[in-house]
């Protein structure tokens, strides 16, 4: 199955989605539309070529195609909820989260002997769960706001997906609690600043900043200024040590910080003129 691509590849793509939109709800919705296209791809080389034995099919079905769909459903569970949240005025927002904490780990809760046979790997089940043979019959859990494709569908896929996505938000949604219980503490509000470069050149300049050792005289971790500059700009830079290796894979590593020394020296030339 060459069209397949491994969970590396779409993180990659997902990472270089984030990156290239200040907007996260933009690129959440962008990320959804990519997870789509993955799926639709699948879709049709399955429609073209099925599966050349039983082993083959469950293993796409458990394994293959649950990756695009579990991000899939995450991003789009998180922007539902980020948008909900723009909506809401920041004294109700802790509560909000905490009910959809609670009803996340309830729906966790009611799954626990899947979640379970799947930790387990176990595969006494992988025929009825994982195959489109049990599609019609009793054993499919039903999602009425998903769309089911008796030829592109098996009756734990979707499930599969759905649990492993709301394991991603309740991480995601733990993270924003104690970043609001944190806040609802504080004698002011932070100041914010409107970065209007992108995510890539805002990591290019907090490495710089910690590896030239201008913060602290160098005793300020890189994770530290992340935080500093996330919380001043209200942007996520995501997984930064991947966007740094990008940067040093490019042709020009340094492209944010020259272009700064030259709109310094283009300054300092205009008031000399």
């Amino acid at each position: 199955m060459d069209f397949l691509i491994t969970e590396d590849e779409l993180k990659n793509e997902i990472q270089e989605i984030e990156q290239t939109f200040l907007n996260k709800n933009a690129a959440y919705f962008e990320i959804i539309n990519y997870c789509r296209k993955v799926l639709e791809t699948y879709r049709k080389e399955i429609y073209l070529n099925g599966f050349p034995d039983t082993p083959s099919e469950i293993q796409f079905f458990k394994k293959q195609k649950t990756i695009p769909l579990t991000y899939q459903i995450y991003y789009e569970n998180l922007l539902s909820i980020e948008l909900e949240i723009s909506s809401i005025d920041e004294s109700s927002q802790s509560k909000f989260i905490s009910k959809k904490i609670q009803k996340i780990n309830s729906f966790l809760t009611g799954h626990k002997n899947f979640l379970r046979y799947i930790a387990l790997d176990q595969e006494y089940m992988d025929e009825i769960y994982f195959t489109r043979k049990y599609f019609h019959k009793d054993h499919i859990v039903n999602y009425s706001h998903y769309e089911r494709d008796p030829l592109f569908s098996c009756s734990h896929d979707l499930l599969l997906s759905e649990l492993n996505a709301r394991n991603f938000l309740l991480k995601y949604l733990n993270n924003k609690f104690r970043v609001k219980e944190s806040a609802s503490i504080a004698y002011e509000e932070p100041i914010k600043i409107n970065w209007t470069s992108s995510k890539v050149a805002l990591t290019e300049l907090i490495y710089a900043l910690q590896v030239s050792g201008s913060i602290n005289n160098g005793n300020t971790t890189l994770k530290e200024l992340v935080d500093i500059f996330e919380t001043l700009t209200g942007l996520d830079l995501g997984d930064y040590h991947h966007t740094f290796l990008r940067l040093r894979s490019r042709s020009e590593p340094l492209k944010f910080i020259d272009k700064m020394r030259n709109s310094m020296l283009e300054y300092m030339e205009e008031l000399d003129a």
